[in-house]
């Protein structure tokens, strides 16, 4: 208990990922095997069943079991979280932040090879912008930028002055849905990724995402949300946040799958008694 007490007053904070409590997860993505090592949850949540097969080649089955949210369709595989907390709370909401982690497969349209890292980036940001900058306006926040814009030029006239300009880009970073980074790509363990961020101006949580192609039309997506609550207090766990995140992607491994009894049983094993 005292060495728990040193440890929160040394760091600024309980909770977060605790890399002594970690379990190992296994799933069958078609011909490829994902295995990764992550902390448990310090969140009390009902646990859903878990599946460890997903045939997401099939058409007819990965719409069935597709989500969308803002700009992204997907299917979600797993999510974890982690809450980092005062450590003498007042307040019942008095959070610092949020780290979560959620392994998805996307679908990349016809002509993106997802297999092409520089093909696949430059995806990425396209499909960002083409959705918030839509011409049409529609579900998702689709079409966001666009609708600021007109809601501005309705006040302004034109955006010829450097005021009416201004005005609309803070207009764009607080309300819309701002330009982000370019891809890049990363080495982690010898395995080249696709690092995709999404980030606004004046706001201190982000989304940082690592894609790696399963074939041609699929991609994996390995995504962290960092959810700043209080900003004051955002430095006190945005270094242990940060390491997490690194330390979660070098557990990470995406191998040739090859089907065996002894396999399947143990992955049925872990999904009931993990």
């Amino acid at each position: 208990m005292m060495k728990r007490l040193l440890k929160a007053l040394w760091q600024g904070f309980v909770g977060g990922a605790d890399f002594n409590q970690q379990v190992t997860e296994r799933f069958i993505l078609e011909n490829k095997l994902l295995t990764f090592t992550i902390p448990i949850t310090n969140v009390v949540a009902r646990q859903d069943p878990k599946e460890i097969n997903y045939p997401y080649r099939n058409r007819d089955w990965f719409a069935n079991y597709q989500e969308t949210h803002t700009h992204e369709t997907y299917l979600s595989l797993y999510t974890r979280i982690w809450m980092y907390l005062p450590i003498i709370p007042i307040l019942p909401s008095c959070e610092y932040g949020m780290l979560s982690t959620e392994f998805r497969i996307k679908r990349t349209p016809d002509g993106i090879n997802a297999l092409d890292n520089q093909a696949l980036g430059d995806w990425l940001n396209r499909e960002y912008d083409e959705h918030y900058n839509h011409p049409i306006e529609g579900e998702n926040s689709q079409g966001r930028n666009t609708y600021l814009i007109g809601k501005m030029l309705k006040i302004h006239g034109n955006f010829d002055s450097e005021h009416a300009a201004t005005q609309l880009k803070a207009c764009i970073n607080n309300s819309g849905y701002p330009p982000i980074p370019d891809a890049a790509t990363v080495y982690i363990n010898g395995t080249e990724w696709v690092f995709h961020q999404l980030v606004k101006p004046h706001s201190r949580s982000r989304t940082d995402m690592y894609c790696l192609g399963l074939d041609e039309n699929h991609f994996l997506v390995v995504r962290f949300n960092h959810r700043v609550d209080r900003s004051d207090k955002h430095k006190k766990w945005r270094k242990a946040a940060n390491k997490t995140q690194q330390r979660v992607m070098e557990q990470v491994s995406l191998t040739d799958y090859v089907e065996n009894d002894s396999l399947e049983a143990s992955l049925v094993y872990v999904e009931q008694f993990d």
